[in-house]
């Protein structure tokens, strides 16, 4: 194959490897053979920063407590003339596309959309493109996927990054010459790869079809059978646990609740002036949908301006109610639980990108480039080819000298066989937040009556209806944490995370995560209310109306704490706190955090009414562990303990972390 470049010179360059763009064993696709070279595609190409080593010591200076620099932030626009690529060297880049037939344009200064056919494309990246059939026949999408890792002339090589399209976590993927709806139907996929690598990093809990009591609204909602509080209410026909009666959990806590229980509502903050993202995409009633939520938990409603909506960064349409269902149950729940702990706070709600060659990158650098958010909240967890990852990573240390803190979810237990992780990979990159999970007991004074981990065991009722059965395995569920194998641990980690702590699988001090916890147990979660929550048990966008439902994951956790860094940074004047890690290691031993550990005695427990399976319905009980159950037991699951934990991290925020960023 003729090896492509900007020029002769560039031409007779060796190449660079692009590790993991190229089609793996476990994407478990049948391979029929070279594709179709006529193909036409579209796809982003994003490109790297002048000088990577600069950008990384600035966003170091600016984050530290006690550095010179520290909170001397740069506008989007000295961000760009800090990094953005030369004339000359982007015009290396531009010439080899365009060598091999490619057209190019710039959405942005960050990346290069380039169009052209599978042909051209494989001219470029010297790789051959097969086609990948989906053996299941509910999906029977082809995939046009590199065989063997891309690469690139030497030259280019420390210009870019990978392609948006290099990697294949989710059958979502590129276009093809027939355009086909994204909800099932069947064709052609095409591209390089998959166009958005993320999932959602937190469910409704249980995630099952349906859950709620006899006789009682099957999506969970708070009807007359559920209590306000925990403890409220007990199950007295039901086999006992551990010497006690389960309790039936709270319909969901309310904001006020959650508020006072971490002791919050003292300090007389609101997230007044202040500006929170959250990248989810929203549903069209998403506005009068919190209003009415708001009214029914007594909390304001939003203000005229005070919610922004973004559709998609890019421009593409929007997606509708048939084929991002549970992306718009997601959205509700951020934008609640941000404007819940900090009511007067702005929200921005950026959608991701419905175009084939979109990804979640496209959406963080829209909101650093056009809006003010200094607080982004995203409830997504997702895996990238080392050479993507350094595309987030740039964006990320790039929103720290701007000012802006990315605040992830751990991921609600997902375990990653290839680094032996439970931690969402986002949430473990060096200049991110990343937030875990408790299990948190709200008492009828609205106090906090106890609180653990996130990590439950699960059972069924027996056949009998005499005893709990383990279920899943006994895995009920828990927050995402671990190590990042072969990420050295980060200096704002070094002197608080303990070496038994920080030392991974790999035997060395790794980068370890989350770094802060709070309420995402599903028993324990938040009541949400909107529109989209009807999909959970209507498939027919056309029957949906208002409904509410108890949530949790780590989705609910990420955006709870947005919004207490929303009060926080209106404590400290407005001053934003950027990329937070630093302060909150520096403040780790101020009391600023309550150390979550595991409960002693009997733990929590907790059933619901279950739908199985689309016939089959029974209890379930759930039990506060403090660690997921796993088997065979691992020294590498999340579990919570004294002290920095894999679970909760630093721990759950308290009053006097408010207090304390009054004079921070």
């Amino acid at each position: 194959m003729t090896v492509s470049g900007a020029g002769t010179a560039t031409a007779a360059q060796s190449r660079v490897t692009l590790s993991g763009t190229g089609y793996q064993s476990d994407y478990g696709l049948t391979d029929l053979g070279p594709s179709d070279p006529g193909i036409t595609v579209t796809d982003n190409l994003y490109l790297n920063v002048r000088d990577p080593a600069l950008l990384a010591a600035e966003a170091r200076a600016v984050s530290t407590p006690g550095s010179p620099d520290y909170g001397h932030y740069l506008t989007a626009a000295q961000t760009q003339a800090l990094d953005q690529l030369t004339p000359g060297q982007l015009g290396i880049v531009e010439d080899w596309l365009k060598s091999a037939g490619l057209t190019v344009s710039e959405p942005n200064w960050r990346t290069l959309r380039v169009t052209g056919t599978i042909g051209q494309l494989e001219k470029a990246f010297d790789v051959t493109f097969h086609n990948y059939a989906d053996p299941y026949p509910q999906d029977p999408y082809h995939w046009q996927i590199p065989s063997t890792d891309l690469s690139v002339p030497a030259g280019v090589s420390p210009l870019i990054f990978s392609p948006s399209d290099s990697q294949f976590p989710v059958p979502i993927a590129g276009q093809s010459s027939t355009e086909h709806s994204a909800n099932g139907a069947s064709g052609q996929k095409t591209g390089t790869g998959v166009n958005r690598p993320a999932r959602l990093g937190g469910v409704s809990y249980p995630n099952t079809a349906a859950t709620g009591t006899p006789g009682a609204s099957s999506s969970g909602s708070s009807d007359d059978s559920c209590g306000s509080y925990w403890g409220q209410k007990q199950f007295t026909d039901l086999p006992p646990v551990n010497g006690k009666v389960p309790d039936e959990p709270p319909c969901g806590y309310t904001p006020d609740q959650l508020r006072h229980a971490y002791g919050l509502d003292k300090a007389d903050l609101t997230g007044k002036g202040q500006n929170v993202a959250v990248i989810t995409p929203a549903i069209d009633t998403l506005q009068q949908d919190v209003d009415t939520w708001a009214k029914k938990v007594g909390t304001q409603p939003l203000r005229p301006g005070q919610l922004t909506v973004v559709p998609t960064p890019d421009g593409s349409p929007a997606p509708t109610r048939a084929n991002d269902a549970g992306g718009m149950i997601e959205n509700t729940l951020d934008v609640e639980a941000v404007h819940g702990m900090a009511p007067d706070a702005n929200i921005f709600s950026v959608g991701t990108s419905e175009a084939a060659y979109g990804s979640v990158l496209d959406s963080l650098v829209y909101t650093l480039d056009h809006t003010p958010a200094t607080i982004v909240s995203l409830s997504v967890a997702f895996q990238t080819t080392p050479n993507l990852q350094q595309a987030y990573d740039a964006v990320y240390e790039e929103g720290a000298i701007q000012g802006v803190g990315f605040y992830y979810s751990s991921g609600d237990g997902g375990h990653d066989p290839a680094t032996g992780t439970y931690l969402n990979p986002q949430a473990g990159a060096d200049f991110v937040t990343g937030v875990g999970g408790t299990s948190l007991g709200v008492n009828a004074n609205g106090s906090r009556e106890w609180e653990t981990g996130w990590g439950d065991s699960a059972g069924q009722l027996s056949a009998d209806g005499k005893s709990w059965q383990p279920i899943n395995g006994g895995i009920g569920g828990g927050a995402g944490g671990g190590w990042m194998t072969g990420q050295p641990q980060p200096w704002y980690q070094r002197g608080v995370v303990s070496g038994q702590e920080a030392t991974g699988p790999d035997g060395k001090r790794d980068r370890v995560g989350p770094d802060v916890g709070m309420d995402a147990d599903g028993m324990t979660g938040m009541l949400i209310g909107g529109t989209a929550i009807s999909a959970i048990t209507e498939p027919d966008p056309a029957t949906w109306t208002y409904k509410e439902r108890r949530t949790g994951g780590t989705s609910l956790s990420a955006p709870l704490f947005a919004g207490v860094q929303a009060l926080a940074q209106q404590a400290r004047g407005g001053k934003a706190i950027g990329f937070a890690n630093p302060l909150l290691y520096q403040l780790s031993g101020a009391g600023a955090f309550r150390d979550i550990t595991a409960l002693t005695g009997p733990a929590p427990a907790a059933a619901v009414y279950t739908q199985l399976s689309a016939t089959t319905w029974n209890w379930i009980l759930y039990q506060a562990l403090g660690t997921m159950p796993v088997t065979p037991p691992s020294t590498q699951t999340p579990a919570t303990g004294p002290g920095f934990d894999t679970t909760t991290g630093l721990g759950a925020p308290t009053g006097r972390y408010l207090s304390l960023m009054r004079r921070h």
